[in-house]
């Protein structure tokens, strides 16, 4: 049976904070913003009375998470001796939960297509224990174990796209991004892939646009944590575990409300009622 963790995982579900298109309920604009006849045109949408959203957005991201990982092999490097598996004699668990901090940037390219970077800092607060042996050429194995209990943190950066589309007061959409982290207890870079798609309703007033929506999200963060300990009576050793998720798809359900145009909050969660629970706060101004 293989191991399983709560580890650390970047959760670009934080990018689902793309603004939308809002399908207008009043009477259509008295003047179009420009003049167009194609769908890839501002204007086309204006004449049809749907209100575009501006075209610059700048926000604050805030993501929580706690998500289960499998631990598909772990090896150690001591010294100049060559790496070594120890699935089957390893005892290895990480009691983690993840917190991400960013601001994000986005742009709409096209009508119905918004362009994203995004930059900020992960935070985990890390339990890790392993435990293992090591063969010697004489003697008994020499036993192992290395206890890490701190705060990780580290920069994150990323970028990704989102296309949307809707029809009278409904919308889809679908995102894609990839993020990057380097945290500092562990050596290398941890990134990951995030795709999701929600189907969801709006509605406008004059004051606000109201949205709620459904989903479905996967991620791919399939990756090698790295560790470097100095160990007593035995040197540098390299311990090397290869982990993925257990479960890398969740649902989404949230909603979100914009005021005059410029500013939106949002608020979403996520889970597959077993290993994995996300929560993701934004608010945003659009220009």
């Amino acid at each position: 049976m293989q191991p399983r963790l709560a580890a650390i995982a970047l959760v670009p579900a934080l990018l689902l904070t793309a603004p939308w298109l809002y399908a207008q309920d009043a009477a259509p604009p008295s003047a179009p913003e420009t003049s167009g006849g194609s769908p890839f045109q501002r204007g086309w949408y204006a004449e049809q009375g749907i209100e575009l959203p501006l075209p610059f957005g700048a926000g604050l991201n805030y993501v929580f998470m706690d998500r289960d990982i499998e631990v598909t092999d772990v090896s150690v490097t001591v010294l100049d001796r060559p790496p070594e598996s120890i699935s089957d004699r390893a005892s290895f668990a990480v009691a983690n939960r993840t917190s991400l901090s960013m601001v994000r940037f986005d742009a709409w390219a096209l009508p119905f297509l918004n362009l994203y970077v995004m930059a900020g800092e992960t935070q985990s607060d890390t339990n890790l224990v392993t435990s293992f042996e090591i063969d010697r050429p004489l003697g008994e194995p020499i036993p192992v174990v290395i206890e890490q209990n701190q705060q990780v943190d580290g920069p994150l950066y990323g970028g990704g796209a989102t296309v949307v589309a809707g029809q009278g007061a409904m919308f889809i959409m679908a995102d894609a991004n990839y993020c990057r982290s380097d945290l500092d207890a562990f050596d290398g870079i941890l990134d990951a892939w995030f795709v999701s798609g929600r189907v969801g309703w709006n509605h406008t007033t004059s004051r606000l646009q109201l949205r709620a929506w459904a989903g479905v999200a996967y991620l791919d963060s399939r990756r090698v944590l790295t560790i470097t300990t100095d160990l007593p009576n035995i040197g540098t050793a390299k311990v090397e575990v290869d982990q993925q998720p257990v479960n890398p798809t969740t649902l989404e359900l949230g909603g979100s409300m914009g005021i005059n145009r410029h500013w939106d909050l949002l608020l979403e969660a996520g889970s597959n009622f077993d290993d994995a629970f996300l929560t993701v706060f934004s608010g945003s101004y659009r220009f």
